[in-house]
């Protein structure tokens, strides 16, 4: 499964990767860079609009089909099985015509409490495969983007740490992936195929081995005074762990 990933991306260079036009580009609806994206918040993707061109805009993470009538569905759509997305009734419109491309710098994965994180050798865009749909939930409300990521068997060591990955799509693979006019079910296979080959590619490690961070949370007026009298002792601590060899 993939339930966290990270993103801090040039929106810029993305839409140059995928043929995005200046005027398609909703850089008003993107997310922050953030190491810690998780599903219900606002995920990028890039898809083919009816008109036929390429869109990067913000998307809901979470499919919602456009005939639920509720926004949190009694089960999890973050993630769809690329085994079954076009027979899944939450997914099988949006497999069929409906895909999309998620960027992301990478992607977490546990094994137990230890979290991994998965990237490319040089830190290249990872282009992840994923589903969209539109729901409102009223006629009167507006349309809402909603969106999902597939996700594929492990492949290799990488099931030592986690039995699914996300899917990623290969760059020959894009423009039939987004193409709405090319029924997706008859994709699923050649792109599972492809784009196990790449992940095999993919470093990880465990990320709480190099990312230890403290957070202190207080309440205002005395409690946040004796807080600030640790600031001296932290920022020699700081010093002392970033001389220190790894």
């Amino acid at each position: 499964m993939c339930r966290r990933f990270a993103l801090d991306l040039d929106w810029d260079a993305v839409a140059s990767q995928f043929a995005v036009d200046e005027d398609d580009v909703r850089v008003d609806t993107l997310p922050q860079p953030s190491y810690n994206i998780a599903p219900m918040q606002n995920i990028g993707v890039v898809a083919q609009g009816k008109d036929g061109r390429h869109h990067l805009t913000g998307a809901y993470w979470s499919l919602v089909p456009r005939w639920s009538a509720s926004k949190v569905l009694s089960y999890p759509t973050y993630n769809a099985r690329v085994e079954s997305a076009h027979v899944k009734p939450a997914f099988a419109e949006s497999t069929k015509s409906m895909r999309a491309i998620i960027p992301a710098s990478g992607y977490y994965e546990w094994k137990g409490r230890r979290p991994f994180y998965f990237h490319a050798p040089h830190d290249e865009l990872l282009s992840l495969a994923g589903l969209y749909s539109w729901w409102r939930p009223s006629p009167a409300s507006p349309w809402q983007l909603t969106a999902t990521i597939i996700t594929c068997p492990a492949a290799d060591e990488f099931v030592k740490v986690h039995d699914r990955m996300p899917l990623l799509a290969p760059r020959n693979m894009v423009a039939s992936w987004l193409d709405r006019s090319v029924d997706g079910a008859a994709l699923l296979d050649s792109m599972r195929e492809a784009g196990t080959m790449l992940s095999r590619h993919l470093q990880f490690l465990c990320a709480g081995d190099t990312m230890k961070r403290v957070l202190f949370i207080s309440s205002t007026g005395g409690h946040l005074t004796e807080l600030l009298q640790l600031e001296p002792a932290m920022q020699l601590y700081m010093k002392t762990d970033q001389s220190t060899p790894r």
